[in-house]
């Protein structure tokens, strides 16, 4: 699976919710994006799923800090 990867961390929000909405919508069926958003976007998630998009996130060490890695499926469409 194609992985595209941007780096929203050092932005302001609503910047970083932003950015990756927009990520996930240019997304086709099959592919994903990992956004490095700089904390847990929890208002992200509930936009996601109710646009039918997966997600995962883990946090990643950035010295003495920790950023977090959203990873954004979209799902593959559904047979009819």
């Amino acid at each position: 699976m194609a992985e595209r990867f941007v780096d929203a961390s050092d932005l302001e929000p609503p910047e970083p919710l932003q950015v990756a909405l927009q990520a996930a919508c240019a997304l086709r069926p099959g592919e994903r994006v990992r956004v490095r958003v700089p904390r847990q976007p929890y208002p992200l998630f509930g936009l996601l799923a109710e646009r039918g998009y997966t997600y995962e996130s883990v946090a990643v060490r950035r010295g003495e800090d920790c950023v977090y890695d959203v990873v954004i499926t979209r799902g593959l469409p559904h047979a009819p």
